[in-house]
């Protein structure tokens, strides 16, 4: 059982933080002991006791020794409290807590029709449901692989091993994810505009003639002589003094650009700070798979080297905000050319290693979050790609497997459902739609088995009017229903499913215009599902029949929510009136 498993590594932290925990404190207690012995050693020096020197040193080097273990203890307990938050987040996939703190994606919607249908994003979606990406360009790119984009063969072969390796790997997948999120507590809320500004900034070209380094020698050199002739008494003491200040002015005419460049790194610096614990986890990980070999090996190009040269260019930059530190070190050096220097070679050599570093980080953070499917569902299987669309026991991932229902089905080109309300129908077609992004996602599918094509999905279910576009709920629907028959003459795989057909229209028109729409589905073998409650749909030659039924028990409905061959001949919609009030019963 999956969550047993989870349950275990649960126990399995809380054992380790419990007993890290009790050693750091008592190193602490140690710690402090420390500190007021070598306070009182040291007051006690003043009296200029030999032996008691000794032991101040001794008690010095023992609080550093301590302090030394403390920390290897503190990030013992730290790192596994972030392990023990992601398994604290898969778990509560299990109860449908996680919508209380979930990250919706809201700010990454764009409005599609299927986004809408299928509740990619927002309270209760797919995206807040799989979500464990931290990083702007993890979040980015899960929200694009919910999109149903279409990839070879190939490319969904590839994603599908690395996926399936981050969701039976556990030990792999909490340590990388832990780490994101240790970023993601360091770092404010960062949107993917703010990274692409930091990479905008660090491809500006920096203009920089190594020829202007020979006033630093000069000025370096002439200052060293002055001050040698100050000290032999030949020039009087406040020439380096006016050696310096010269420095100085002519490093602010010269080195302009180190101005500017200032600022750009420091916004660079914010943005990327926290970066290098994902870096260092990913670098330390051995993969299996192809695709995240591939990302690691973007990663390992930023080695250590290039991280810690661009944080000391940058924090010597940064500290030019200091007067004092820039009057020291430009009337000595005229560091802010130094500095450009560094900052050109850096560039030219670690720019772009730099950005693909970052943008690899985000698709391991996406293909982490795919893997959630494998991770907390015990129904659950990886999808197979086949010319056949067909499936066992599906069953929507939103809703906890205790109480779903699972159907099994083969689509055999254009297929009508009839049944009367609450029945399932559109719980069944939703759960088709999400399980089939899933599969073009790479991701594994609720379901026992899973065979499908790579197609194009179309989805028209939660139509609503537009006020402010003058958009009727029916004309939304004709805007949906324009775009299937547009891809039709493209002569494209595609995956159709459409709930309620034309619902916004009188019957005559619904059903003269769901005809017409359906017959051109099947003229050009297009595999879908419509529902519908219009009888006169299913005698339409080339459809195959399916229904979901309705029962009653001491006189109160129930469903079972399977679906049927055949046509429903069942209504409950007077029913359900009488039940609101609306019909006297």
């Amino acid at each position: 059982m999956k969550k047993d498993r989870l349950i275990r590594i649960k126990e399995e932290y809380n054992n380790v933080i419990e007993q890290n925990s009790k050693i750091k404190n008592n190193l602490s207690y140690i710690r402090l002991a420390l500190f007021f012995i070598i306070i009182a050693l040291g007051i006690w020096v003043g009296f200029k006791q030999g032996f008691v020197i000794a032991l101040l040193v001794l008690a010095i080097v023992a609080f550093i020794a301590v302090s030394i273990i403390h920390r290897k203890y503190y990030k013992i307990v730290d790192d596994t409290n972030y392990k023990l938050t992601i398994v604290n987040g898969y778990l509560s996939r299990f109860d449908d807590s996680y919508k209380r703190n979930s990250d919706k994606g809201i700010d990454l919607k764009k409005d599609s029709f299927t986004e809408a249908d299928l509740d990619l994003f927002g309270n209760q979606s797919l995206f807040a449901y799989l979500s464990f990406a931290k990083t702007p360009y993890g979040r980015s790119f899960l929200s694009e692989a919910l999109r149903g984009n279409l990839i070879s063969d190939s490319d969904l072969l590839k994603r599908q091993k690395a996926i399936f390796e981050l969701g039976n790997d556990l030990d792999k997948s909490i340590s990388i994810e832990a780490e994101a999120l240790k970023f993601n507590s360091i770092n404010d809320h960062k949107k993917i505009s703010s990274l692409e500004n930091a990479f905008n900034l660090l491809s500006n070209e920096v203009i920089f003639n190594p020829l202007k380094l020979i006033v630093n020698v000069i000025v370096i050199l002439g200052l060293i002589t002055t001050i040698i002739l100050a000290v032999l008494n030949i020039l009087n003491p406040y020439f380096p003094l006016i050696v310096i200040f010269c420095a100085f002015f002519i490093s602010k005419v010269i080195y302009k650009d180190a101005d500017s460049l200032g600022g750009s790194i420091k916004q660079i610096n914010n943005i990327f700070y926290g970066y290098n614990y994902l870096l260092d986890s990913i670098q330390s990980t051995n993969f299996e798979s192809e695709l995240l070999n591939e990302y690691k090996k973007e990663v390992m190009k930023l080695n250590s080297k290039s991280i810690k040269s661009f944080k000391l260019i940058s924090g010597l930059l940064s500290s030019r905000n200091n007067i004092i530190f820039q009057v020291i070190f430009n009337g000595t050096l005229m560091l802010d050319g130094i500095l450009v220097y560094l900052y050109t070679i850096w560039q030219a050599k670690y720019e772009n290693d730099f950005k693909n570093a970052i943008i690899a980080v985000g698709h391991i953070e996406e293909l982490l979050s795919l893997a959630t499917i494998e991770i907390v569902k015990e129904n659950s299987t990886i999808p197979q790609i086949s010319s056949a669309f067909e499936f066992e026991d599906i069953k929507h991932p939103l809703i906890t497997e205790e109480k779903c229902i699972p159907n099994s089905f083969e689509f055999n080109n254009t297929n009508i459902i009839t049944g009367s309300n609450m029945s399932g129908k559109t719980t069944f077609m939703r759960s088709i739609g999400v399980n089939y992004l899933l599969f073009l996602a790479g991701s594994s599918v609720c379901a026992t088995s899973f065979k499908a094509p790579i197609a194009r999905l179309f989805t028209s279910m939660k139509v609503v009017d537009d006020v402010n576009n003058n958009i009727s709920t029916f004309y939304g629907e004709i805007l949906r229903v324009k775009d299937i028959c547009s891809y039709i003459k493209e002569n494209k795989p595609m995956i159709v499913l459409v709930d309620e057909i034309f619902k916004g229209t009188n019957t005559k028109d619904r059903i003269t215009g769901a005809k017409a729409f359906v017959e051109k589905l099947i003229l050009a073998n297009v595999k879908a599902i419509i529902t519908t409650h219009d009888s006169e749909l299913c005698s339409i030659s080339g459809v195959n029949n399916f229904y979901f039924l309705e029962h009653y028990e001491n006189d109160k409905i129930a469903f079972d929510y399977k679906i049927r061959e055949g046509i429903s001949t069942t209504r409950n919609a007077i029913y359900l009136l009488k039940m609101a009030g609306v019909i006297d019963k």
